[in-house]
């Protein structure tokens, strides 16, 4: 038998205070034979733990669980770590910056010519449920990325499997999430893989797994705060074959599953957007709707601390803890029964990217717009605000993604449309089982012609800052908000003008560092990638600009913003100028004097506008196209003269330098001579 030792622990304790803080304890034990932080045990004991981890002041019952029960690696369980590009600006997209036809998967399950895969890697802390935001290069099987010599094509077996995912570096704990079908995960987003892929069998160890004690048993073997792959194959797993227990953990894991996912169908850059958040309550003020939508977002939360709860009960029953032991994990843990660690974490995670906060009242109004201005290009289908009933359900949580999310405007196909009569009318929106569901056509219940659609589309993917202009985007913004909130649409708008600081919609628009753009810009920015789909292409005193949707990008869109937008701006503000000093001989006194401020202001503006004209009419002529597939930075990289963002110029200058070699870009830049 072997002696027993005295542990004594300062963790919590300031450096600077650790030494009187062990005088006192020892004191203590000397005099009482008691002191806390103070623990007795033989040191045999850790070898009873895999890898032998000084986890001194564990209680007994742990050890007796690394004993009794079987560690994860086992009944058919296991845990791997996925593909590593090297490259990730090369061969790594967000989603939604991909043509929607070139993701996914189809029937027969082969994904070997999608061209680009959903990529899960990591992530911020997010148990049971996180969107897969990233979408990898496999054409043709993954071709490019196989014979670049720096990319680690790892555990390939595992690929687009149902399984889970985590984040192995994170602040908050192992927080274990779905992953659904047809996903390729990351080195830095290892996948679990059990029982031949069986969705109940998943559900009930992404239950298990993020359960407290599970947590506890995870990081007594932690180092260096990783919760890497040797860790997770060692946490002991208790029995999980009484129906009654698998019943509930499957019932509470998807009750968790969908409530975590639910704060997506307020965010339009996850496969699970519905709707802006303030469209779904237009009785009153947008003041007002916020404060219900926070109450709703606390009632959700509330909802999943008892799920938390419950889970952590069935777990420890499990385990056989008492209720002494149970009070040890708790507090071990750092929780407290009042509270609950299913907050979410804003600190980026090992520089990954950080789950969205939180909307408050101006980011809720900046989603709004942003949606209105998505109705108007034909991205998001209004009629899903007019009536939610035909919103399509959500998939399973181990369902392949989504190609479009559910409120995206589609065709029959199950794609963004190009043309109006192509729209899906709304027999066929209600005849989908789910999102992923593309009923036949034609078929008894499906008209074959659809419905008009409420609203205009800028089916040419070009939006006008220009008030005397049809495709103005304010007015069809403004159109949005008059289609929903009818008379009291003017003072919606001039609420959410308050709330943003702003005099006027249009300065909103306009203001391109603090505004609508930036706005943009910061939103569909994730994991280092800023991938902006609304472009703005502006004039040097922001007095005009023009809009461009990259969804609907043609080869020629510069040339026809040019023509049909540019010149007819030029030539309106041309014929005003003309118009204003004919009349001005017939004027005299302040009336003429005011005439001519007029006319030195007009030919600011017609000399803003030209130029503005010329410099579109020079980078048409470049005649340089962009490929989505390159991504967004590089395919607007030409257009750096005419775009408030130094990410374009800082990317045209590498460009011409010669770097990106392997995107379309680069090659027609080489082809026509404009490397440096």
């Amino acid at each position: 038998m072997h002696d027993q030792t005295i542990f004594f622990r300062l963790l919590k304790t300031p450096i600077d205070d650790k030494g009187d803080a062990l005088a006192a304890q020892i004191a203590a034990l000397n005099t009482t034979g008691q002191a806390e932080e103070t623990y007795t045990l033989d040191p045999a004991d850790f070898f009873l733990i895999p890898g032998s981890p000084f986890a001194y002041w564990a209680a007994e019952a742990v050890f007796r669980i690394f004993q009794e029960f079987l560690l994860f690696e086992s009944e058919d369980r296991t845990a791997v770590v996925g593909l590593q590009t090297s490259d990730d600006f090369r061969f790594v997209r967000t989603w939604w910056e991909v043509s929607p036809g070139h993701i996914g998967y189809n029937t027969e399950d082969t994904y070997q010519d999608r061209g680009w895969v959903h990529f899960a890697k990591g992530g911020a802390y997010s148990p049971f449920y996180s969107d897969v935001h990233l979408a990898l290069n496999w054409w043709n099987n993954g071709k490019e990325l196989r014979i670049f010599e720096q990319s680690y094509i790892r555990n390939e077996a595992s690929y687009f499997r149902l399984g889970l995912t985590w984040t192995p570096r994170t602040q908050k704990g192992l927080s274990l999430r779905a992953l659904p079908g047809g996903c390729i995960t990351a080195h830095k987003g290892p996948v679990i893989l059990a029982l031949r892929d069986n969705p109940d069998n998943l559900l009930i160890l992404l239950a298990v797994m993020n359960s407290l004690p599970c947590q506890m048993l995870a990081e007594l073997q932690m180092a260096f705060g990783s919760y890497e792959i040797g860790v997770i194959r060692r946490i002991p797993i208790p029995p999980l074959t009484k129906p009654t227990t698998r019943d509930s953990f499957i019932s509470l894991a998807n009750k968790a599953h969908d409530l975590q996912r639910d704060r997506d169908r307020t965010d339009e850059t996850t496969h699970a957007f519905c709707l802006a958040s303030l469209v779904q309550h237009r009785g009153g003020s947008l003041l007002e709707a916020s404060l219900t939508l926070e109450t709703e977002a606390q009632a959700a939360q509330t909802r999943l601390v008892a799920i938390q709860g419950e889970i952590d009960d069935i777990v420890f029953d499990l385990y056989g803890l008492s209720e002494t032991d149970r009070a040890f994990v708790r507090a071990e843990m750092g929780e407290e029964p009042e509270t609950s660690n299913l907050e979410l974490e804003t600190a980026e995670e090992d520089d990954e990217d950080e789950i969205t906060p939180p909307e408050d009242l101006p980011a809720r109004v900046q989603n709004l717009l942003m949606w209105c201005v998505g109705v108007a290009f034909g991205r998001w289908d209004v009629r899903f605000a007019l009536d939610p009933t035909l919103l399509p359900p959500l998939q399973g949580p181990f369902d392949p993604l989504p190609r479009c999310a559910p409120g995206a405007l589609v065709g029959t196909d199950g794609l963004p449309p190009s043309r109006a009569a192509d729209i899906a009318p709304e027999a066929w929106l209600r005849a989908r089982k789910n999102v992923l569901d593309v009923p036949v056509s034609p078929s008894p219940c499906l008209p074959v012609s659809p419905s008009p659609h409420p609203l205009p589309i800028a089916w040419d993917s070009t939006l006008v800052d220009d008030p005397t202009h049809p495709s103005d985007i304010v007015t069809r913004v403004r159109g949005v908000l008059a289609l929903l909130w009818g008379d009291r649409a003017g003072a919606v708008e001039r609420e959410a003008c308050e709330i943003l600081g702003f005099d006027s919609l249009r300065a909103y628009f306009r203001d391109s560092r603090k505004g609508f753009f930036a706005f943009h810009v910061k939103r569909y920015s994730k994991s280092r990638r800023k991938a902006p789909i609304y472009w703005l292409l502006q004039s040097e005193k922001r007095n005009y600009g023009i809009w461009l949707y990259i969804h609907r990008l043609r080869p020629d869109a510069l040339f026809v913003a040019g023509r049909d937008y540019a010149d007819a701006k030029v030539a309106l503000e041309e014929a005003r100028l003309e118009e204003w000093r004919q009349g001005l001989d017939a004027l005299s006194g302040s009336a003429r004097r005011h005439r001519e401020r007029e006319i030195e202001r007009q030919q600011k503006l017609v000399a803003e506008v030209t130029e503005f004209r010329d410099r579109l009419d020079r980078v048409a002529l470049l005649n340089l196209p962009p490929d989505l597939n390159d991504g967004v930075v590089i395919s607007i990289a030409p257009l750096w003269e005419l775009v408030p963002w130094k990410e374009a110029q800082r990317t045209w200058e590498k460009l011409v330098a010669g770097e990106y070699p392997w995107s379309t870009m680069a090659k027609q830049i080489r082809e026509r001579g404009l490397v440096k």
